[in-house]
């Protein structure tokens, strides 16, 4: 490739790679994490992984696409960048802020209670007393036994 051409093209690359860096620290590492992270290190974690991959493109093109000890280097430091960012991103998920609308201890299991079936049972059985004629004779028992 020509010399006057391989310059634009690293621009374009090193733009392309910016918005793929971002894409994948969101996808990967969480959006809500991003947000909460302080804007240097994501200046500085995403500027140079995507200066760091122009940097190994560059090496491969100007060695006729072999894989030098320099592009080598180069790759190192890129993990090194990426498990920099993880490290970052899982401070932020553990020291995250605590949700407000977060009620105070998880959820409590249900528990069942038997006065809402006698509250229905005596309701249910002086209502059918009451419908029965008046006796005076009957003894008027609402206690209900399941």
């Amino acid at each position: 490739m020509r010399n006057s051409l391989l310059r634009p093209f690293l621009v374009l690359e090193f733009l392309v790679a910016i918005d793929a860096v971002f894409t994948l620290w969101s996808e990967v590492g969480g959006q809500y994490h991003l947000d909460l992270m302080f804007w240097p290190w994501k200046l500085a974690i995403g500027t140079g992984a995507s200066l760091l991959v122009v940097m190994i493109t560059a090496e491969l093109a100007r060695h006729g696409g072999e894989f030098t000890k320099q592009a080598r280097l180069y790759s190192s430091v890129l993990i090194a960048v990426a498990l920099l960012a993880a490290l970052v991103t899982f401070y932020y998920h553990v020291n995250e802020p605590a949700d407000p609308d977060d009620d105070s201890g998880g959820d409590a299991p249900a528990q069942m209670t038997h006065t809402g079936y006698s509250n229905i049972c005596s309701g249910v059985i002086s209502t059918a007393i009451s419908l029965i004629p008046n006796r005076s004779s009957r003894s008027r028992d609402t206690s209900c036994r399941p």
